[in-house]
């Protein structure tokens, strides 16, 4: 029997995933851009998509100056086993840990609760609110410590089956809307170089400030995007043209076996011939013969019942995205608070119809990373 005096002096014991791992495994922030273990850590988890790669982080960073960081799980040999990628950003709003700005998801990498314990006990020491976006909801997704703040849809399509079954399991709304985009004589090609970005940019502002009333990201930032994934084999821009003019553009970027559906822009007096389902299904095509399982379509918020519809046409399966934070035990920020009204406030003068779009466009490079 321990005696009386030793017992009141031990340590508090933690939670029993957590005593197991902790003396054997350490945490380490490592930058994931270089580090070669960041890439081993993706390896280990097939779950890991486009937000994990270090083409996506180098862009982000590229684009918009942020550090980012990955905290990192290794066993006793120092293999990494666990692990998340962050920024952490301190700005108008105020300081926070953010899982990982501008990034549709970018799950924790962890695979049982022992190990998220252990990663969220490192990431809280900074005593900052926390801000995840997750698809699998099993582990970090289900921390009740965390507050859902926002649900959206996610939709993928699996690429297994032979084209012409794909085609078959469209909508016949789909169908016919693919035969009216050719009918009206709209093509499909690749958008040239630095022009067509320049181009789909410019249909990318418009599009925001007119339907959502919103505020684009930089011209930088999609070239930043178009550099790291154009290292990689994984730039992949498609136009929609009716003679010489492009219509609409969709940004496919890809990763591992994967084909993501990740920026669309498009002219809102052209949609009745159909572009965005034409380009969609010329995705489906440029991902079969790019060799990938699946084509991701991305998040659709809940108040867009028109592109869930949309994507649902085209045969994707649907799970649902999680946006989470976590806010330290008395955590309080009002200046934060009227930072984002603020810039709620000035993004709807600078959205408004009579503003030129040119004005929106400069308006977005210069306050967009506020939005992170």
């Amino acid at each position: 029997m321990i005696p009386r005096a030793r017992r009141a002096g031990a340590r508090r014991r933690l939670p029993g995933s957590v005593r197991r791992l902790a003396p054997t495994r350490a945490v380490t922030r490592i930058d994931p851009t270089v580090d070669r273990r960041w890439l081993d850590l993706l390896a280990r988890y097939p779950r890991s998509g486009l937000f994990h790669s270090p083409a996506w982080l180098r862009a982000v960073a590229d684009a918009y100056g942020f550090a980012v960081r990955a905290h990192i799980m290794t066993d006793p040999t120092g293999v990494p086993i666990a692990g998340i990628a962050v920024a952490e950003v301190d700005d108008l709003s105020g300081p926070r840990t953010v899982a990982l700005p501008f990034s549709d998801a970018c799950d924790p990498l962890v695979s049982s609760v022992g190990e998220w314990e252990v990663l969220f006990e490192s990431l809280r020491a900074e005593r900052w609110p926390l801000h995840l976006r997750c698809l699998d909801d099993r582990i970090a997704g289900a921390d009740a410590r965390f507050e859902i703040v926002k649900r959206a849809r996610w939709h993928t399509l699996s690429l297994a089956s032979e084209p012409e079954a794909i085609w078959g399991g469209l909508a016949p709304a789909t169908r016919r809307a693919i035969r009216k985009a050719e009918r009206s004589g709209v093509t499909v090609r690749p958008l040239p170089g630095a022009e067509g970005l320049r181009d789909f940019h410019r249909l990318h502002v418009g599009l925001r400030k007119a339907k959502y009333r919103l505020l684009a990201q930089p011209l930088g930032f999609f070239e930043a995007i178009a550099s790291r994934f154009g290292e990689i084999g994984g730039w992949h821009p498609l136009g929609a043209f009716l003679g010489d003019r492009l219509i609409a553009a969709t940004i496919y970027l890809r990763w591992g076996d994967t084909l993501y559906y990740k920026f669309n822009a498009s002219d809102l007096e052209a949609l009745d011939v159909r572009p965005n389902t034409l380009l969609t299904w010329a995705g489906i095509s440029l991902a079969q013969s790019l060799g990938c399982r699946a084509l991701d379509l991305g998040p659709t918020d809940d108040d867009q019942p028109g592109l869930i519809r949309f994507k649902r046409a085209f045969g994707a399966a649907e799970r649902e995205l999680r946006f989470l934070r976590y806010a330290p035990p008395g955590w309080q920020n009002p200046q934060g608070l009227a930072a984002r009204r603020l810039l709620g406030e000035v993004t709807s003068l600078l959205t408004a119809p009579e503003v030129p779009d040119e004005v929106s466009g400069r308006a977005g490079a210069l306050l967009y990373r506020f939005f992170a």
